[in-house]
């Protein structure tokens, strides 16, 4: 039984006594070395990896610790890299999970940490049964397209009116382009990115930096696809990024031309994506979910299939006490006793510090 905590450059060295990147190929593209390497980047803390060996058998957890102050104390708090996460194993085993987390939330209270916060890869090898021991939430579903399905199935399970606006699509020529990374396709999807963002007035996490985009420009062609929809004038309407690895891909980002909606770009895209996947050897097309402020999102997803895995959220707080005096402490001081608070969100003393 082997349990430590390493930042992920120490993973990417070369010359390591074990060759630790064979121990992540079976997982997720998110828990991926090369790609939680570049989401680092984009990431308001450090990233770290959660490593435990019991026999043959092992579990892997990525984690971003992110430090704040408040009233010149420091903190600190953990959470899943963007966007899927949460612990994976080599084996779907109850008993290997909680040992490792017996071991994982020691090391968080003997390091000061005060709150964790995890996203759950609705993918991920989890025994069912630790939802019921953890401090686990399902938010709702997400949504999927089963590739193994025929491409006619596929299709058949669009809803009606995705299969019109697809057509719509393709009766006014959107023509559908695919990419490797590169500098310029990179620079064209976030051109279109940054400004749905705009438009949207989306949080400033959403808003991936210079920094992250560059470092797309080389990640491997086979863990990742650049996807765009042109109008017949050759104008850039929608544009998608596609993270894929072990037989599913993920819906990563995504922009829209806002002058050419009309024209169901998007529609289009996604389908054509599924095919390029399916043919690829593909099993799983995973569009996500959507915040709950998100709806439209949401339904506009649900029109592709009617596959759904369920998706949970993890809260954990090491320092209970210590978590509530903060909580009063910022209420106390900003004087927010009156104000509507979302006493949802988790931790509540992030969203306490940005209330004015």
């Amino acid at each position: 039984m082997h349990f430590f905590v390493e930042k992920i450059e120490y993973f990417r060295k070369s010359g390591v006594s074990i060759d630790y990147s064979k121990l992540f190929n079976f997982t997720s593209i998110y828990l991926d070395i090369e790609y939680l390497a570049i989401n680092d980047l984009h990431e308001e803390g450090e990233t770290y990896i959660a490593l435990y060996h019991e026999g043959e058998d092992r579990v892997i957890y990525p984690f971003v610790r992110r430090e704040f102050s408040y009233k010149g104390k420091i903190y600190s708090d953990i959470a899943t890299p963007y966007e899927y996460g949460g612990e994976w194993a080599t084996k779907n085993d109850l008993t290997l999970f909680s040992n490792f987390r017996k071991l994982f939330n020691e090391y968080c209270r003997q390091q000061s940490i005060l709150t964790e916060f995890q996203r759950i890869d609705p993918f991920a090898q989890i025994p069912n049964d630790s939802y019921a021991i953890e401090e686990c939430i399902k938010v709702k579903e997400n949504v999927f397209i089963d590739l193994n399905k025929g491409e006619d199935e596929i299709f058949h399970d669009y809803h009606k009116n995705n299969r019109r606006d697809i057509r719509l699509a393709m009766r006014h020529n959107v023509r559908i382009e695919q990419y490797a990374p590169s500098k310029g396709s990179i620079t064209m999807f976030k051109d279109v990115y940054y400004s749905t963002m705009d438009a949207k007035n989306t949080s400033r996490y959403y808003y991936f930096n210079e920094d992250y985009f560059k470092a797309l420009e080389s990640i491997c062609e086979n863990k990742m696809s650049v996807y765009a929809a042109f109008t017949e004038n050759n104008v850039l309407a929608s544009a998608a990024l596609v993270l894929k690895k072990n037989k599913v891909a993920h819906y990563h980002l995504s922009g829209t031309n806002r002058e050419h909606t009309k024209l169901c770009a998007t529609n289009l895209m996604l389908h054509q994506i599924a095919m390029d996947l399916k043919q690829q050897g593909y099993d799983f097309f995973h569009l996500g979910g959507a915040a709950s402020s998100q709806e439209g999102l949401y339904r506009f997803k649900k029109k592709f299939s009617n596959d759904r895995k369920d998706y949970y959220v993890c809260k954990r707080i090491f320092k209970p006490k210590v978590y509530d005096d903060l909580n009063q402490q910022i209420i106390k001081d900003k004087e927010l006793y009156n104000q509507t608070i979302d006493k949802g969100f988790f931790p509540l003393y992030r969203k306490l510090i940005e209330t004015t």
